[in-house]
């Protein structure tokens, strides 16, 4: 088999960004871009690890997303739209035996160019490193897949030296047309300086990012002096001279993954253009989210066990429409939207253990936080405000900062223990509610009151459940153009920096590209008001 490697020469690696279909789809337009890696996809819907899933640690990243992936159904029911795309599209692969693996592999060959075999993940019980440890298992589970499909292989070893050069001749041996070097380094465990506590919620992980680099060209160096295959390289690359010295080590294609963190779209189509260019002048200096905590102390509180508001004793550079992690160490992290950022204060909507345990603290409790996090909003004429639920939280955070340029607020919610907020706003702003049982304001529901002609305003600012935001929208579209409405869309989140790609949306990351985006751009997508995502990244009707 002749192997055609294309000529723009940077990959997305697996498991980075490119998690969904949809997201895929919009990537297949970067400029540089040459090949785009799935995120490993498995026979069975997998949910993964519990957040937090991802810490930073020094300038580098640790992560246990736990192949989190929708089955291999799901998942070729939302390609098959797809493919083909304008770049080579690599599917990555997991399995427990080499059976598995010859399954998927003759599942997927129909609708992907390059199949590629995740034999290292680092923290995942019986996947990955389990197999691909042992040289023998990394030949069997090669030569079934190779029985199976005529498609190009690509073997993912583990950054481990004398033994990346061995499971990649190995796997070569046995019928690989390519080797990708190298997966995180692993399984390791980090600590918070704070707590003492472990800061993911499997303890171990893998490490990424230019922690990684010298220990990734020794490898890929190892492999070539091995075989002649071509070789994916990666692990730590942010710059043309990081390029060189992997290629100068035998890499003939550049997998870029850790140094896309908190990248939104448009940023990652500017940077591999940059990339990928001939002038290093073009490169723009990479900087790392936020992704350290800080500990803060339950100042106020008050609510209830449904819906509870938590003032913190901090203050964040943030502005309406973003949001931060809150993390319980031992419990989890879940994102919540700033209701303010002097003091830090956020609206807790009891869900699950997570959320519930947030809503139980007392005053004087202590808590972590990373961000902020996302795209903001602030109003460029007279706002008109709609929220719903927990979406009242920017409502407010707008509210209080930009209070002149508000014309009314309008929220609504099930019932009065729904809306703590209530009386904060009515004190910045004009404020009508509304709840289903009539215990607050008018009986009904916020779309009752919303009278977009009589407003008077220029743009409208809308947070709650996605139907809501869709019905007071088109109610919007008839007074103001649907570019000067602008909605926060709430998907479930799990990094915050655009690497795990759980938020998609229509071929966005929601927490980067968004979470605020004008309905002009919302009304013209499949999935917002009609499609959500699960915790594996499985796609399934809203309401389900």
């Amino acid at each position: 088999m002749r192997l055609e490697l294309p000529k723009e020469q940077l990959v997305i690696p697996s498991g980075t960004v490119a998690s969904t279909a949809d997201v895929i789809r919009r990537l297949a337009d970067v400029e540089g871009l040459g090949v785009i890696t799935t995120k490993s996809i498995g026979l069975s819907e997998r949910d993964g690890y519990k957040e937090p899933i991802i810490a930073g640690v020094a300038a580098s990243l640790v992560n246990a997303v736990g192949l989190a992936n929708p089955g291999v159904d799901a998942y070729l029911e939302e390609i098959k739209s797809t493919y083909p795309l304008k770049k080579v599209l690599m599917t990555s692969i997991f399995g427990g035996t080499p059976k598995e693996f010859a399954e998927l592999a003759e599942r997927v060959e129909k609708h992907t160019d390059w199949i590629e075999l995740n034999l290292s993940c680092p923290h995942a019980e019986g996947y990955g490193a389990a197999i691909g440890n042992h040289l023998d298992l990394v030949a069997e589970v090669v030569l079934a897949v190779r029985g199976s499909t005529d498609l190009p292989i690509f073997v993912k070893v583990i950054p481990s030296q004398g033994c990346a050069g061995l499971m990649a001749k190995r796997a070569v041996d046995k019928g690989a047309n390519g080797i990708t070097a190298v997966n995180t380094l692993g399984p390791v465990a980090f600590l918070d300086e704070t707590t003492g506590r472990p800061l993911l919620s499997n303890v171990l992980g893998g490490l990424s990012g230019i922690a990684l680099k010298e220990i990734a060209i020794r490898c890929v160096r190892e492999v070539r002096e091995r075989v002649t295959v071509p070789i994916i390289g990666m692990g730590g690359i942010c710059t043309h001279a990081d390029i060189d010295a992997f290629r100068s080590a035998g890499a003939s294609l550049f997998g870029i993954g850790t140094a896309l963190a908190g990248m939104n779209t448009e940023a990652i189509g500017a940077y591999f253009r940059a990339l990928s260019s001939s002038d290093p002048s073009g490169e723009r200096a990479l900087v790392m989210p936020p992704l350290g905590y800080q500990t803060l102390q339950v100042r106020e509180t008050w609510g209830n066990s449904a819906m509870r508001v938590l003032v913190l004793d901090g203050v964040m550079d943030a502005v309406p429409g973003q949001f931060i992690f809150l993390w319980l160490p031992g419990i989890g992290e879940k994102p919540f939207s700033l209701a303010s950022r002097s003091p830090i204060m956020v609206l807790i909507k009891s869900l699950g253990v997570v959320s519930s345990a947030l809503a139980s603290l007392e005053e004087g409790s202590t808590i972590f936080i990373r961000g902020p996090y996302g795209n903001g909003y602030r109003p460029s004429g007279k706002v008109g405000l709609v929220g719903g639920g927990s979406g009242v939280a920017p409502i407010h955070f707008i509210a209080s900062e930009f209070g002149e340029m508000v014309e009314a607020a309008l929220i609504g919610g099930r019932n009065s223990l729904e809306l703590p907020l209530y009386d904060n706003l009515r004190s910045h702003v004009e404020t009508r509610a509304t709840t289903e049982d009539g215990s607050l304001g008018a009986k009904g529901l916020v779309t009752d009151i919303l009278d977009p002609n009589h407003l008077g305003v220029k743009e409208f600012f809308n947070c709650g459940p996605e139907l809501m935001l869709v019905r007071v929208a088109e109610m919007e579209c008839t007074v103001v153009d649907a570019s000067r409405i602008y909605c926060a869309v709430e998907r479930y989140t799990k990094c915050g920096i655009g690497l795990c790609g759980s938020c998609a949306m229509d071929g966005f990351r929601i927490c980067v590209d968004g979470p605020v985006f004008p309905y002009s751009i919302l009304r013209n997508g499949s999935d917002f008001g009609r499609f959500k995502r699960r915790v594996s990244g499985r796609r399934v009707p809203l309401n389900a």
